[in-house]
């Protein structure tokens, strides 16, 4: 039997108190493309549809990714496609690029693919956990990383706030285990940065507008 999904089960069974009765499975981590995979797939789909898309247009479309998952990858040329169809051209510039990961990857018509994103989270985290979640993953996307030191205010605050220790306390390494785990953060330079520039990017759009951390705030 086969279980698969856009994020593995350890954190749902973890959640549910189920891990311990499941590890009888084996996981199997389906990776991102590489770039040079995520080029010759863009290159392989402009062939097809008679587009002209040159290789610096088509690695600026891996640079903007930064992590060539495979539907992101396919939605993107999907979208520039239909770009060029309905400006009735047939080659691809940078300029094209731009407009389309601007106007249509993180537009209304990009909303409805990222938002699972979110909604994913709180299904993993409980309500508290999920607040935090959204700090942590807002507070790294304007600032295009989050260092340790941050996350020890974080911390702090969250120690300050609930002044005594329990079972079903919240817990930023849990959340910090969780946003590794399942793909929105990765660990380097003594902090943690965005996996995915399409979800930063995303991200920074929706929450990172006058956005202060909950530190910080006045009282």
């Amino acid at each position: 039997m086969i279980l698969s999904g856009s994020v593995s089960l350890e954190p749902l069974l973890e959640e549910a108190g189920l891990s311990a009765q499941a590890n009888i499975f084996s996981p199997y981590d389906l990776k991102p493309w590489s770039e040079e995979t995520a080029v010759s797939c863009l290159e392989a789909l402009a062939g097809s549809y008679g587009v002209g898309l040159w290789p610096e247009a088509s690695r600026e479309m891996c640079r903007r990714l930064r992590c060539c998952i495979p539907h992101h990858v396919q939605m993107f040329f999907d979208r520039l496609h239909d770009h060029l169809r309905r400006t009735g051209r047939k080659d691809a510039s940078l300029d094209d690029v731009e407009w389309v990961y601007m106007r249509e990857m993180q537009g209304v018509r990009g909303q409805i693919d990222l938002q699972h994103y979110e909604g994913r989270l709180a299904t993993v985290l409980g309500r508290a956990e999920y607040a935090i979640a959204l700090e942590i993953l807002t507070a790294t996307a304007v600032n295009g990383e989050i260092g340790a030191e941050t996350v020890d205010r974080y911390r702090s605050w969250l120690s300050a706030r609930d002044a005594h220790d329990g079972d079903g306390a919240p817990s930023v390494d849990h959340v910090l285990h969780v946003l590794q785990h399942d793909g929105y953060l990765e660990p380097g330079d003594g902090g943690y940065r965005f996996v995915s520039g399409l979800l930063e990017d995303w991200w920074r759009g929706r929450y990172g507008q006058r956005f202060a951390p909950v530190f910080d705030r006045p009282r």
